[in-house]
C-alpha cells in the first residue's frame, strides 16, 4: 500500500499520477497475457515466487514472449536461490562452499530443496523441488545454459567468500561473478531462442558491463544496508566497496555511516559513481544490437532505472544516512535512497526504443554533470566519463534506429512539452474541481440551493439545473481524469471538450438571464471553460 507521502507526491505531479497509471494498466495487460500461457502447479509457483522476490523484475520477465518467458524466469529463480545461500550470514564457511560448489548439479535432482535465508527467499529454498521439476521441463539448450552459468558464478561466490574486495580488478571480478555472468547468459538465452541473431551469444564482453553497470549501481545504492550486515560470531561485514577507493578517504568504513564525516563520505561515493560510468558506453552499444522488442524491453528497463537511480545517488550523503533495521537475521534500510514510483513508472514507459533510451542516458548524464563539485577528487574523471557517454550517444542518434527516429527537432521537443503541460494541469485542475463540486454543489443540490446558502439564490437558474450541471460536471471531471491518467481515448478528446464547453456557455447564459452577477458568472463557469480550452489543446 502507497504511504500519504508517496499519494501526496503525485498529486503534487500529475504527469508521475499519469505514468504510474498508464504502466499499471500496461503490466496488466502483460500479465494477462503471460496467464494465458497453460501452466501447471510448479509453474504456477514459480511465476507466484518471481513476483514475491522481485516485482521489478518480474514486471520485465513477464512482458517476454512464450519462447523466453519461462526460461528467464527459471533462469532468475535458480540464481536467486543461489544467491540467498551467499547472502545468508548464518551460514559456517564450509557449508556454504560445499553447498555453492554443488548447486549447479542440484538443480538436476529431483527434490532438492534447503532452508536458508528470510522470508520469501527462505520459502523458495524450502520448495524449490517446484523449480527443479521446471528447469527439467525446459529445452536442452535452455538447461545448459542455466547449469553453466549455476556452475561458473557459484565457483566466483565461493572465491569470494575467502577473500575480501580489496582492489578495482576484485570489485570487476566480483560483479563479473554475481552479475556480468548473468548478463552472459541472457545472451545465450536470447540467442538459443532464435529471436536474436546468433551473434549476439559471442557479445560476452558487452553482456559482461551490462551486468556490472547494473551491480555496481546497486551495491553503491546498499551500501549502508550492507556495511551494517554483520555476522555475530565472526563480526564480518558485507562489503563491497573496493578498498583501493575508499582508503583515499577514510581509514575505515564504519566512519562515514550514519552520517559522519559526510565531506569525506561523499567524495567516496562519487568516486564510486564515477567507476560505475565507465560501463555506459558498453551498455548502449549491446542495447543497440537486440532486434526483439520484448527483449529490447527487458534489457533496455532495468539500464534506464540503473542510470536515473546513479543519478541520484551522486553526490547524495543520504546515501549514508539510512535507518538500518535487521529482522531475524535480515539487514534492512527502510529510508533507502530510491527512484519515485512516478519517475520509475515513466522511465518504464519511455524506454519503448534506442532513441528514447540514449535520451534517457543523456537525462541523467545531465543531471550528474550539472551537480559536479569543483573540488572534487574525482571530477576530472566523472566529467571524461560523461563526455565519453555523450559521443556514445551522438554516434547512436547518426546510427539508424528500427523506427526510423534519430531524433526530434526543437519543434517536436516544444510540441510535446506543451502538450505535456497541458495535460498536468488538467489533471490538477479536474481534481480540484471534483474536489470543489463534491464539497459545494452536491451538498446544494441535496439540501437545496436556498438551505444551503441565502447568497446562493441567484446563482443558479433552478434546483434541477443545479442538480443536471452537477451530476455532468462530476461525471465529465471523473472521465477527462482517468483519460488523461491512463492515456486512453485520445480520439474522444475532442468531441468531450467541444460537449463540455457548449454545456458550459449555456449554462453561462442561464446564469445570465437569472440575473446573476458577472462574479457569479465568472467562478461558475471559468474553471469549467478553462478544462474545455486544456481538453482542446491535449487534442491538437
Amino acid at each position: 500500500m502507497p504511504s500519504a507521502s508517496d499519494i501526496l507526491t503525485l498529486l503534487l505531479r500529475p504527469h508521475e499520477l499519469k505514468s504510474l497509471v498508464k504502466l499499471k494498466l500496461k503490466i496488466r495487460g502483460w500479465k494477462k497475457r503471460a496467464a494465458s500461457q497453460e501452466k501447471d502447479a510448479d509453474w504456477e509457483f514459480c511465476f507466484d515466487m518471481l513476483n514475491k522476490v522481485s516485482r521489478s523484475f518480474a514486471i520485465v520477465i513477464e512482458q517476454l514472449g512464450d519462447e523466453l518467458r519461462n526460461a528467464i524466469c527459471v533462469f532468475y529463480l535458480v540464481l536467486r536461490g543461489l544467491d540467498t545461500v551467499e547472502d545468508d550470514m548464518a551460514i559456517d564457511k564450509e557449508t556454504k562452499t560445499r553447498l555453492l560448489l554443488d548447486f549447479h548439479n542440484s538443480i538436476e535432482q529431483d527434490g532438492f530443496t534447503l532452508s536458508y535465508g528470510y522470508k520469501d527467499e527462505k520459502l523458495l529454498l524450502e520448495k524449490f523441488d517446484c523449480v527443479v521439476r521446471a528447469y527439467k521441463s525446459l529445452k536442452p539448450a535452455y538447461q545448459t545454459t542455466i547449469k553453466d552459468i549455476t556452475r561458473r558464478m557459484a565457483e566466483g561466490m565461493q572465491k569470494f567468500t575467502t577473500i575480501k574486495v580489496e582492489t578495482k580488478a576484485d570489485y570487476d571480478l566480483y560483479c563479473h561473478y554475481v552479475a556480468g555472468l548473468v548478463g552472459i547468459g541472457l545472451s545465450k538465452l536470447f540467442a538459443d531462442s532464435g529471436l536474436e541473431d546468433p551473434s549476439i551469444a559471442d557479445s560476452e564482453f558487452l553482456a559482461n558491463h551490462m551486468g556490472l553497470f547494473l551491480q555496481k549501481t546497486n551495491i553503491i545504492r546498499d551500501f549502508l544496508e550492507d556495511h551494517e550486515d554483520e555476522n555475530e560470531e565472526t563480526g564480518d561485514r558485507r562489503v563491497f566497496w573496493p578498498k583501493e577507493i575508499w582508503s583515499k578517504h577514510t581509514s575505515t568504513l564504519t566512519d562515514i555511516t550514519f552520517g559522519k564525516n559526510s565531506k569525506i563520505a561523499v567524495a567516496c561515493l562519487n568516486e564510486m559513481v564515477t567507476d560505475a560510468l565507465q560501463h555506459v558506453p558498453y551498455c548502449l552499444e549491446y542495447l543497440s544490437n537486440i532486434e526483439n522488442e520484448e527483449n529490447f524491453l527487458f534489457c533496455a528497463i532495468p539500464q534506464v532505472m540503473a542510470a536515473h537511480t546513479l543519478s541520484l545517488c551522486y553526490n547524495n550523503p543520504k546515501i549514508f544516512e539510512g535507518e538500518v533495521r535487521k529482522n531475524l537475521g535480515e539487514c534492512r534500510n527502510i529510508r533507502p535512497v530510491k527512484l519515485r514510483k512516478g519517475t520509475s513508472a515513466r522511465l518504464m514507459l519511455e524506454a519503448s526504443d534506442m532513441p528514447a533510451v540514449l535520451a534517457i542516458f543523456e537525462e541523467a548524464m545531465d543531471s550528474i554533470q550539472d551537480r559536479i563539485p569543483d573540488d572534487d577528487g574525482s571530477a576530472v574523471e566523472t566529467n571524461a566519463c560523461i563526455q565519453h557517454v555523450r559521443d556514445m550517444i551522438q554516434q547512436g542518434r547518426r546510427s539508424s534506429s528500427p523506427t526510423g527516429k534519430v531524433g526530434e527537432s526543437a519543434e517536436a521537443k516544444l510540441f510535446k512539452t506543451v502538450s505535456r503541460v497541458a495535460v498536468d494541469w488538467s489533471v490538477v485542475l479536474t481534481l480540484v474541481l471534483i474536489g470543489a463540486t463534491l464539497a459545494i454543489d452536491v451538498p446544494q443540490t441535496l439540501l437545496g440551493v436556498e438551505q444551503w446558502s441565502p447568497l446562493a439564490t441567484r446563482m443558479e437558474g433552478s434546483v434541477p439545473l443545479h442538480g443536471v450541471m452537477t451530476f455532468w460536471s462530476l461525471v465529465f471531471y471523473a472521465a477527462v481524469t482517468v483519460m488523461l491518467c491512463s492515456g486512453r481515448g485520445q480520439k474522444l478528446y475532442t468531441q468531450l471538450a467541444a460537449a463540455h464547453t457548449g454545456v458550459s456557455l449555456m449554462h453561462c447564459l442561464v446564469l445570465l438571464v437569472s440575473g446573476a452577477s458577472m462574479i457569479v458568472m465568472f467562478f461558475e463557469t471559468a474553471p469549467r471553460l478553462l478544462v474545455g480550452g486544456c481538453l482542446f489543446g491535449v487534442a491538437c
